[in-house]
């Protein structure tokens, strides 16, 4: 249920000042407008999957709030909807009302974000993202989601049981297409393959655990869905640049930094 957070407001938007930002963890970028033909403010959201910020600094100055998280698995479902797949299409919000909540959000995760070494602060944080997450879903144009439900089915499928051998055959089965048709439609909807997902739903929750369990990593992998450690170590390293055990090792040491 912990959740670790970057939270600035009113960025220096030098390039050295954006080194700062974290590569390997999902990021959000907002900035609200006003709108004369509405009352109230209008705000463009832009949520990004882990390895996509580079593609985006030149959106940085536009915004007054980048918060970056490492998302926790219970959220996959949602942020695979929301994410922003070109800076061209944010996630455009136009309900005032809504505006207001969620810039009341991120302000209260600027400010508990200052005692992250709380656990208490860190379980209020997550419980503020999962309800930011749920107003986005709730706020967002139809547009924003995938067109097909086939597709939505899948992907609450895999969020499910993506521990278990996953064949697309058998989900092809499930939605009534030809596996050929399921692997293209899912690609086009969601701009990654169906083993993509399972793998990033996998290494997600397997740094979760790192950080929040003192279990075996041997034990982590199996859990998580991996047959071997040695390929679990291999794609862990892969996806996030750093081994498990180096990864585990760095964020112990934050915490004690934090809490002394």
């Amino acid at each position: 249920m912990n959740t670790e957070f970057m939270i600035e407001h009113d960025i220096d938007l030098s390039f050295p000042a954006c080194s700062s930002l974290h590569p390997h963890k999902w990021t959000l970028l907002y900035a609200a407008e006003n709108n004369e033909t509405l009352d109230g403010p209008t705000a463009q959201i832009y949520l990004l999957p882990p390895g996509k910020i580079a593609l985006y600094l030149h959106l940085l100055p536009l915004t007054e709030v980048c918060c970056q998280f490492t998302a926790h698995s219970q959220w996959t479902l949602l942020l695979h909807k929301l994410q922003t797949g070109l800076p061209e299409q944010p996630l455009w919000l136009e309900d005032c009302s809504l505006c207001q909540q969620i810039a009341y959000i991120l302000e209260r995760m600027r400010e508990y974000a200052a005692s992250s070494h709380n656990t208490y602060y860190r379980k209020l944080s997550y419980h503020l993202l999962s309800e930011l997450l749920l107003l986005l879903a709730a706020g967002a144009r139809p547009d924003t989601y995938p067109a097909d439900p086939r597709i939505d089915e899948v992907l609450q499928y895999l969020y499910l049981h993506y521990t278990n051998d996953i064949r697309i055959e058998h989900l092809a089965q499930h939605v009534c297409l030809s596996p050929s048709h399921l692997s293209h439609l899912y690609k086009e909807q969601t701009g990654e393959t169906i083993m993509d997902t399972v793998l990033r739903l996998r290494l997600e929750q397997a740094k979760h655990l790192l950080c929040f369990t003192t279990r075996y990593i041997g034990e982590i992998a199996y859990e998580v869905g991996f047959n071997s450690q040695t390929y679990f170590t291999c794609k862990f390293t892969r996806h996030f640049g750093i081994s498990p055990s180096l990864y585990r090792s760095s964020f112990y040491e934050k915490q004690s930094c934090q809490s002394s």
